[in-house]
């Protein structure tokens, strides 16, 4: 008898475990991306501070095969006040073009970080994307 109560338990939570497992690590994953110039056509393995005309290459299936009309950035902290600004986003292929423009509120200071990017729609991350941030600092 205890063999068979012990044996349906296990069962049942061999049945439920994936699901549970499953909703409570849905987290998006870490994608490493690369950057371009506004028309995707060019590659660069950084962004660059000072710069509005770069763009985060990033497969449209990480964000769910669509790109929302609400999508924002969240680049959390980076040094020297720097700060990733989505400018809009458009579509090359099988992939979605992120134009960004990134800046630093003290450019006397230099910047070489790995930002890691939330990317957002309705509140939810799609995706969570990282590349480094280059800026040398200016003299006086």
């Amino acid at each position: 008898m205890k063999k068979t109560i012990l044996s349906a338990a296990v069962s049942l939570s061999l049945i439920l475990a994936p699901a549970t497992l499953t909703s409570a690590f849905a987290a998006p994953s870490t994608v490493r991306v690369s950057a371009s110039d506004g028309s995707g056509d060019l590659s660069y393995p950084a962004l660059y501070t000072e710069s509005s005309w770069m763009s985060l290459e990033v497969p449209v299936d990480v964000l769910g095969g669509t790109i929302p009309s609400d999508l924002s950035l969240d680049a959390g902290a980076l040094a020297a006040g720097t700060t990733i600004t989505l400018d809009g986003v458009s579509r090359q292929g099988n992939m979605a073009l992120l134009h960004v423009t990134v800046s630093r509120a003290d450019t006397g200071v230099s910047i070489d970080q790995l930002a890691s990017i939330n990317v957002i729609s309705g509140g939810q991350t799609l995706a969570t994307l990282s590349i480094p941030v280059i800026g040398a600092a200016t003299g006086d």
